[in-house]
């Protein structure tokens, strides 16, 4: 091989492994929910059939079983990117209102 040839390998080289050091992976944590998965969701539905549909919270309040938090979060370079978060309340084992920034259509929506 000729030298500008090695030349040329070795700078291509470098230069991908300089550029995949600059790429920082986008992180993903919680559960992550599917708006059709949310939609099914309504008020008067048991723990059981929501945990069927949106499966158990990754957080659980060990202080107030009534309420079940789905948080998720995105960061892109260590900085948070998104924060989406859907709070179910239950009363008797029923699910009476949801809250958060995933909602549910309603009649009119859809």
């Amino acid at each position: 091989m000729k030298m500008t040839t090695v030349k040329i390998i070795l700078s291509a080289i470098l230069l991908s492994l300089a550029l995949s050091a600059c790429y920082k992976t986008p992180i993903q944590q919680g559960n992550i929910l599917k708006q059709e998965e949310i939609n099914e969701v309504k008020p008067g539905m048991t723990k059981k059939q929501v945990a069927i549909i949106l499966g158990t919270p990754a957080i659980a309040d060990p202080f107030n079983q009534d309420r079940w938090d789905y948080i998720n979060t995105s960061k892109v370079k260590g900085k948070f990117k998104k924060l989406k978060k859907l709070t179910l309340y239950f009363e008797d084992d029923e699910l009476i209102r949801t809250e958060g920034n995933y909602f549910p259509e309603t009649e009119e929506d859809g």
